[in-house]
């Protein structure tokens, strides 16, 4: 049997294109890696790896290895995990998707706690829209994820971890050919949500898909005004005031704050976006995810006590 520490080293330095980058993310010295690497190819009797410029790429050879290769060191790595999962500290490595805006609030406050009780953890986080985050886990490239709303794959086992209230993001001062001249006030209803022109992500963001689950429920379509995947740049066009878009209450605290932007509640009725803690159904939780659920779980809780979000947190349960 071929070694499967050979085979998971040259994945990782296929994929980072340096010897000493993959020993940095696999926590061993650059001689270590290159020499598992180096045998590996005299065993198969082929170069696996060749240098182009300052990075490494892989010769023809390398690239039938690395594409049958990819699955196998991860399903191997979380074979090792797996049977470190009944250890009473959580350790072996834990990768983590997360959606933009949740990673932004959340994982500071989760990471540094976490991190600091369960060191021997090795985390790794990816951010994205949930779409790509359901494509991460279905291709087992992230352990866990956390993303708004829910996913269109059976594959996939989610668990509700909070109900956030949505608010309208405004421009400083009213578009009067829009809001009139007396402005919305301190809160608006979903029927001028609906009316407003809207700078929103194209579809399947989960952002629009809750505004037009929304707007559907309403029996209204929204008007659209431009498409932005980008929430950055979404926020900054409605500073300039070329229209409204949707955020969770603190998203746009520190610039309402400032008096760029305004976070406008919305009401009558209100609308919610709910994040959930996802897995595969057929991942088995170890120690490292269980103790992760709790410590978002618990940041959560934090969030809404302190006022930070707007929300209501769901039951924590028990992971399956």
């Amino acid at each position: 049997m071929k070694d499967l520490k050979a085979l998971q080293y040259f994945v990782r330095v296929a994929e980072l294109g340096s010897f000493s980058r993959a020993a940095e993310a696999l926590r061993l010295t650059q001689p270590a890696v290159s020499r598992k690497v180096r045998r590996l190819e005299a065993e198969l009797g082929v170069e696996l790896l060749y240098r182009k410029g300052h990075q490494l790429a892989v010769t023809e050879a390398g690239d039938i290895l690395l594409s049958r290769s990819r699955d196998l060191a991860r399903q191997a790595e979380k074979a090792w995990d797996d049977a470190r999962a009944g250890a009473a500290t959580p350790s072996g490595s834990l990768a983590v998707g997360t959606a933009n805006i949740i990673g932004q609030l959340l994982l500071p406050d989760v990471l540094s706690e976490y991190r600091s009780q369960f060191p021997d953890v090795r985390v790794h986080v990816s951010e994205g829209y949930s779409g790509f985050l359901e494509e991460w886990l279905l291709d087992r490239r992230i352990d866990v994820g956390l993303f708004w709303g829910r996913p269109s794959s059976g594959e996939i086992n989610v668990r509700p971890l909070m109900s956030v209230e949505m608010c309208l993001i405004a421009p400083p001062r009213p578009l009067k050919q829009w809001e009139g001249s007396a402005g919305l006030g301190d809160a608006c209803t979903l029927r001028q949500v609906v009316q407003a022109p809207l700078i929103l992500p194209a579809l399947p963001h989960a952002l629009r898909l809750l505004a037009e689950t929304s707007a559907a429920k309403y029996g209204a379509r929204l008007n659209v005004a431009m498409e932005v995947d980008g929430l950055a740049l979404a926020n900054e066009l409605v500073r300039a005031g070329l229209g409204y878009t949707l955020m969770t209450h603190p998203g746009a605290q520190e610039d309402h704050h400032l008096n760029k932007v305004r976070s406008i509640p919305i009401r009558s009725p209100s609308v919610n976006w709910v994040l959930s803690f996802a897995m595969r159904r057929d991942t088995r939780p170890s120690q490292a995810i269980r103790a992760f659920h709790r410590a978002v779980h618990q940041a959560c809780s934090r969030k809404i006590q302190v006022g930070e979000l707007r929300g209501r947190l769901s039951p924590i349960g028990a992971l399956a």
